[in-house]
């Protein structure tokens, strides 16, 4: 069940999985390829913020705001003063757990107060008597930002709404319906494309966006987009148009669930470099396999507001925490709890701060949180802000890509994902990192201090949940489920002539997960089976292990 992989075996290894192409070879030692990053970094805001204008949108129906935040976008670009924009919408966010298990997490209000407190901010006056009154109001006020429309098509709603999109973020245009349409036409606003009965068919519009409009898009990073449509209860909304109008990249829709449009995802996804990260949302179960058969991966950017303020701020580096070794002896389990999906910037920037703050057992116990580590372009002061708390916490941060990952069977996606997780990690100084499918392949090439492989041992995704030895100088564990029936099996099995090293993972933090995790604690030490438990950060059981072993622990 444990074992030590050593250097005799690192050849032959390394070629079954490429790592001989990943950098210098930490198997074999052979010099390799390097994976050249330029460009392929996630996209930033160049202007940056040196005042706020706040908007609040919880009196805009889902037309409005999607029209106010690629306005957003427009402004943001360029503007020093730029939009922030609170109370989106969004079906998904079930982040507010305090209030109910539906209600959204609304986190304008929380990151104006925490980290950009400093920054002049004063609030648009709306006029309540509108039908969408910030979005009239953002109009009126920026109305020289604004160099037309395109109204989408009522009749074809997800797939013109992304259309009007990549044409707004190249164009400068309003993103309107034609109900909107109707409202600023007082302005004189130019028609810049009237989708309305174009198209009759997803693939259709698709097709036509691509001959139009794919060569002029930024390319740096891929993106789709699905829940688009206007109805207020269901959509997922519109809180990323900001930053994908201002970086004017590419989005579209196609319905991964009908098979021929999940088909044709391989002729848009394979437009893109080998590898590159698609942001936006489209189902994980059956995205995550195609992209990953592609030689690509899902980063979910779910109802996540104001990216263009937050990623306008200078690129930060983390500084790694000193792992903690402690003496590792014989009948004593060895706990380190993981909170996980935070690949999801939904996960990032919502859920995780939310419970952080809201959570009266927030420090109780040490708790590893995976998060997205490119918010350290993305959201740099969001960056800091984790690791004061975390610091405060006794927590730990751990990094995790995205969903899913390229295949190692597709080399060049394979080789540039590896790059690109290293470049984060390195930058964010995460130690741990999550990654589910091909671990064993990702540890060697990445090498980070402690990889969590598998999910939760419930599925095939990963290595066993109770299983953990070095891939050279990495520490691969699996991942044990919470749940009584399957971490109890583990603890009753344990043996008492050795210490046992375990990752729990508990869940996600749309709930409150450190309240369980507390919780948690209490049950597994009320035991009383003869065992000592300890409870650790990840990279603490990293070390502890490789101590244990007779390894360096640095």
């Amino acid at each position: 069940m444990k074992r030590i992989l050593t250097q005799c075996f690192a050849p032959l290894f390394c070629l079954l999985t490429f790592a001989s192409c990943q950098g210098d070879c930490p198997a074999c030692g052979r010099p390799a390829a390097s994976v050249d990053l330029t460009g392929r970094l996630y996209p930033k805001v160049k202007t940056p913020t040196k005042s706020l204008v706040v908007v609040d949108l919880q009196n805009d129906d889902i037309e409005g705001q999607v029209a106010a935040i690629g306005l957003q976008g427009i402004v943001n670009r360029e503007s020093e003063q730029k939009i922030y924009v609170m109370n989106s919408r969004c079906k998904d966010n079930h982040g507010g757990w305090k209030t109910g298990p539906h209600d959204m997490a609304q986190m304008g209000q929380f990151w104006l107060d925490r980290v950009l407190q400093d920054i002049p901010q004063e609030t648009l006056t709306l006029d309540a008597m509108k039908s969408n009154p910030a979005f009239s109001a953002l109009v009126e006020h920026y109305k020289k930002y604004i160099k037309g429309v395109v109204i989408y098509d009522p009749a074809l709603i997800e797939a013109t709404i992304e259309a009007a999109t990549t044409i707004a973020g190249q164009t400068d245009a309003l993103i309107v319906s034609p109900r909107l349409y109707e409202e600023v036409k007082k302005y004189g606003f130019p028609v810049i494309e009237d989708l309305r009965g174009r198209f009759k068919s997803n693939i259709e519009c698709v097709d036509w966006l691509v001959e139009n409009y794919f060569e002029t898009a930024n390319r740096d990073v891929a993106f789709t987009w699905s829940h688009m449509t206007t109805d207020f209860q269901e959509s997922w909304g519109a809180a990323n148009k900001d930053y994908v109008v201002a970086n004017r990249l590419f989005t579209y829709f196609l319905d991964i669930q009908d098979h021929e449009e999940c088909a044709y995802y391989e002729n848009i996804v394979k437009k893109y470099p080998a590898g590159t990260q698609i942001m936006g949302w489209t189902d994980e179960l059956k995205a995550d396999k195609l992209f990953a058969d592609y030689g690509y991966f899902m980063v979910p950017f779910i109802s996540v507001e104001n990216m263009t303020v937050m990623s306008s701020f200078p690129s930060v580096k983390g500084t790694p925490l000193k792992p903690q070794v402690y003496q590792a002896e014989p009948n004593t389990v060895y706990i380190a709890l993981l909170v996980s999906d935070g690949d999801n910037l939904l996960h990032t920037m919502i859920y995780m701060p939310y419970t952080i703050e809201e959570s009266a057992a927030y420090g109780e116990v040490p708790v590893t949180w995976i998060i997205n580590p490119a918010i350290v372009d993305l959201a740099p002061r969001v960056f800091n802000w984790y690791e004061r708390v975390m610091n405060a916490g006794g927590q730990e941060m751990g990094a995790m890509m995205g969903d899913g990952s390229p295949t190692t069977d597709r080399y060049s996606g394979f080789s540039f994902y590896c790059s690109l997780t290293k470049h984060y990690l390195e930058q964010a100084g995460m130690l741990t990192m999550k990654q589910m499918v091909d671990g064993e392949a990702v540890a060697w090439n990445v090498q980070p201090y402690c990889l969590e492989g598998g999910y939760a041992g419930t599925d095939w995704r990963g290595i066993g949940s109770t299983e953990y030895h070095m891939d050279n100088e990495c520490f691969h564990i699996g991942t044990t489920n919470s749940r009584p029936e399957y971490l109890n099996e583990v603890l009753n099995t344990a043996s008492v002539d050795e210490p046992l090293f375990l990752s729990v993972m508990i869940g996600t933090a749309s709930e409150d997960v450190l309240t369980y995790a507390a919780e948690l604690k209490k049950q597994i030490e009320a035991r009383n089976d003869g065992r000592k438990y300890v409870f650790v950060r990840t990279a603490d059981l990293a070390a502890t292990y490789r101590a244990y072993k007779g390894l360096p622990t640095e």
